[in-house]
């Protein structure tokens, strides 16, 4: 089969009996880890090694007026030292398609946050490194921080960078629908002001990057964590000046991403140049607080919402204004932390119209990112807390409102305002499941006695849509020049198996894996279309541009993508295998391909299962029984597949746009208990109910879900980012910034649904961004509800202790 077009990826798939996805088989990849076999970027070793450090600035806002490096070079063993003027001689800033300030990872004539790079030593070990960046002399001029969006934003805020008036790193306005109209139908209009926090999932591996540059063949060498290296492939070669096809990027074992590790590519540019200046390997890694400080941040956002709905609770339209906080430049890719969430903005709701006045803004603090959710988050904690807002002011129960708001299952597929496809789902059963496992009514009337004994107790009730696979249409929503994104569709990657002969199978995918099962969820579907069981598949670890086949368009693991591309990509490539390996049978067996079954590890004719050869017969005829071939078939039996989603179209004029492949929903209960007298939140109950499509691994799902929510409910009530009025971090280490552990997580009730996407290879559905998406808002809803006897509103996602102790007596003094 030499052409495969996606759509008949699909058909095909649904023709083959899947024995083996859907079972909760144990990851594969495990034994290796738990052994300490794992291989990280700094477990690879170099003769001759060089080691990286960065001097970084102890100020957030000031002028360079100079930069001494004369100790640092004296000191013994010291072999480069560059400033940030020296680096953008040497390479080009970071491309990107909208009008940004220039970016080189390195502060050239001014330094914009704490800790920004301002000049580079390379050493024969990272302790004479580290100790020659510290004799680095600065001379600033200092300048007057800018730390919130509300300073960045007055009219008399210092400028940070030039030519972008009042701080304003990006805008753009987006009306979808008739938002007027519905406007004026309306009864009434809810309206409320939010503050989302920085917080991020912090991966316990850290920055860690190494490159070698081979003078006598051209070839630079990167050992790379980024996430979607694939991509960046291209980035790199114009940065640092060196064709694509002299560039090899490898990827080991990943220590954790969760779009984190979307940031690494600055210093891995400083890294390559370093190698390239010296000719010999050199390797950086990053300690806890580097990484903290400056490798990034996932923007706050502020946002004033209004709902315009009916008196019988009908929500009809949406207006938002919002205001993201980049940092100190706006690096590719944001403004996606405002746009990602487009697709399922407008929740699992019927809602008719939306209109979104979104700005972005530079402070004095780190550059922003990518981080679990990437946004989504942040819209809908505004969303759903609004909701509650809207039941509130019409005394109905939150979840009542919910029910009668809910797109309907016959209603799907659904389009949205913005020209998403919603690929099936039923809200209400969701919901009500949530409902039934947190025992709603019994906890209101636990909660009603609680109260008359002057106990603090209150629900939260949410329920969000989680798109998943982003397509590249996104950057048409950015603007920029149209015709640089004109084209720009769908998403897409790639895979590449390979039967040996002795009937074992090879499997190599640019997913980029760090964490999610890979290797042992695509040994499960190869399985299923080849007939043979997991243990017969062996998947290459990480990602290597030399040997991985990859798509330049988006290949990577981001935005829960996998299970719906990087599976296409798998089943068009098995597929492939899978007819040929059938037409070799045929030939043999002397019957029509579409007569024979393949299981077990063998091929025989329906009814007739004594007519019958091994898979492994017909790989040893592949490769070495060459004269036994069906004529005119070429020798090998290897497949190499790229897959785009066939169902996600250039974005027009409109910005209307089925940007994401699949839309996977959860609904959530909390209890929670506040003291008054500390502001202390305990956790009562925790429920939530997950519907991501089919389960191709049911224990890797779990896990991913389990994952997504302690991650969303650290951000909710410990994990956070906060700078003084100087612009100092002062939450840059783990004693400080406090990551949820184990022992802070409550039971967790969970429960999963499966509606199988109608538009996916297999049916599934994006899986490991939604509890980090649900769990902020669940939390404030449930904290809102226990503040209510005080006449306390939650308007902030940042529940820690403190800032609900303050938010109490801020009340009590009023």
């Amino acid at each position: 089969m030499s052409f495969l077009p996606p759509l008949r990826v699909h058909e095909r798939a649904r023709e083959v009996a899947l024995r083996w996805v859907g079972r909760p088989i144990k990851r594969k990849e495990d034994l290796r880890f738990l052994m300490g076999r794992g291989r990280f970027v700094d477990d690879i070793k170099f003769d001759n090694a060089l080691y990286l450090a960065f001097a970084r600035s102890k100020v957030a806002h000031a002028r360079i007026r100079q930069v001494d490096v004369s100790k640092a070079m004296r000191l013994p063993g010291v072999r480069l030292v560059l400033t940030g003027k020296e680096v953008a001689e040497l390479i080009k800033p970071w491309p990107h398609l909208i009008p940004t300030p220039p970016y080189y990872g390195i502060a050239v004539d001014k330094i914009r946050y704490q800790g920004e790079p301002v000049a580079m030593v390379v050493a024969e070990s990272k302790y004479v490194a580290a100790d020659a960046a510290e004799m680095i002399e600065v001379d600033y001029e200092p300048l007057k921080p800018v730390v919130t969006i509300e300073q960045a934003l007055a009219p008399d805020a210092p400028q940070i960078h030039d030519g972008f008036e009042r701080n304003v790193a990006w805008s753009k306005r987006y009306v979808y629908g008739d938002v007027e109209n519905d406007f004026a139908r309306a009864d009434r209009i809810a309206r409320g002001r939010y503050y989302f926090h920085r917080f991020i999932s912090s991966p316990l591996e850290p920055t860690a990057l190494a490159a070698y540059y081979d003078r006598s063949t051209g070839v630079l060498t990167i050992y790379d964590q980024h996430q979607q290296a694939p991509m960046y492939h291209a980035r790199y070669s114009r940065v640092i000046g060196i064709p694509s096809n002299r560039i090899s990027i490898k990827v080991p074992d990943l220590g954790g991403g969760f779009g984190n590790k979307q940031s690494v590519y600055p210093y891995t540019a400083l890294v390559a140049l370093a190698s390239m200046l010296t000719n010999r390997p050199v390797k950086y890694v990053a300690s806890r607080s580097e990484d903290l400080m400056a490798l990034m941040h996932s923007p706050d956002r502020i946002t004033e919402a209004e709902f315009a709905y009916r008196s019988n609770g009908e929500i009809l339209s949406v207006r938002m204004k919002l205001y993201d906080n980049f940092g100190a430049y706006l690096r590719h890719p944001d403004p996606q932390n405002v746009t990602r969430a487009f697709p399922s903005i407008t929740g699992p709701y019927r809602i008719k119209s939306i209109e979104i006045d979104a700005t972005g803004v530079f402070t004095n603090t780190c550059p922003t990112g990518p981080n679990r959710g990437f946004g989504q988050q942040h819209a809908s904690f505004t969303f759903e807390r609004m909701v509650d807002k809207v039941a509130e002011e019409l005394g109905m129960d939150p979840a009542e409102l919910r029910f009668l708001n809910f797109i309907r299952p016959e209603q799907m597929p659904y389009e949205t305002p913005i020209g998403s496809v919603y690929d099936g789902g039923d809200y209400p059963t969701l919901l009500r499941r949530a409902l039934e496992l947190a025992g709603y009514e019994q906890l209101r009337r636990e909660q009603e006695v609680m109260r008359s004994k002057g106990v603090l107790m209150g629900i939260g009730v949410a329920a969000i849509v989680e798109g998943g696979a982003t397509a590249f249409g996104f950057a048409r929503l950015w603007g920029g020049d149209p015709k640089l994104v004109s084209g720009y569709a769908s998403m897409a990657e790639a895979a590449s198996l390979r039967v040996l002969p002795d009937g074992s199978v090879l499997v190599a995918m640019g997913t980029t894996p760090q964490g999610q099962g890979h290797e042992t969820v695509a040994a499960q579907i190869v399985a299923d279309f080849l007939g043979v069981t997991p243990d017969d598949v062996i998947v290459m670890p990480g990602f290597d541009s030399d040997d991985h086949p990859y798509s330049a368009s988006g290949s990577g693991t981001y935005a829960s993508r996998f299970s719906q591309i990087g599976v296409g990509a798998l089943v068009g490539a098995a597929l492939k295998v899978r007819e040929k390996v059938l037409a070799i049978a045929a030939h043999k067996l002397e019957a029509n391909p579409a007569d024979l079954v393949l299981e077990d590890g063998r091929i025989y004719v329906k009814g007739h299962p004594e007519r019958s050869i091994t898979f492994r017969e017909v790989a040893r005829i592949a490769h070495t029984r060459l004269g036994e071939l069906p004529p005119d078939t070429e020798a090998g039996l290897e497949a190499y597949y790229t897959y785009n989603f066939p169902y996600s179209k250039p974005v027009g004029d409109d910005l209307r746009g089925n940007l994401c492949s699949s839309y996977s929903a959860l609904a959530g209960v909390a209890a929670v208990v506040v003291d008054a007298e500390t502001g202390q939140i305990g956790v009562k109950k925790l429920v939530v109910v997950h519907d991501a499509g089919r389960a191709i691994n049911p224990l890797i799902l779990e896990g991913q879900v389990h994952g997504a929510v302690a991650n969303g409910l650290g951000g909710a009530l410990f994990e956070g980012f906060e700078y003084d009025e100087d612009g100092n971090l002062l939450t840059s280490t783990y004693m400080d910034y406090l990551p949820i552990s184990a022992t802070e997580m409550p039971e967790l009730i969970l429960d999963h649904m499966e509606t199988p996407s109608p538009f996916t290879v297999l049916g599934a559905k994006g899986s490991g961004e939604g509890g980090t998406i649900l769990l902020p808002v669940l939390i404030g809803n449930a904290v809102n509800d226990a503040l209510r006897p005080l006449g306390v509103e939650v308007t902030t996602s940042r529940l820690t202790p403190h800032n609900v102790w303050r938010m109490i007596k801020e009340r009590r003094s009023t």
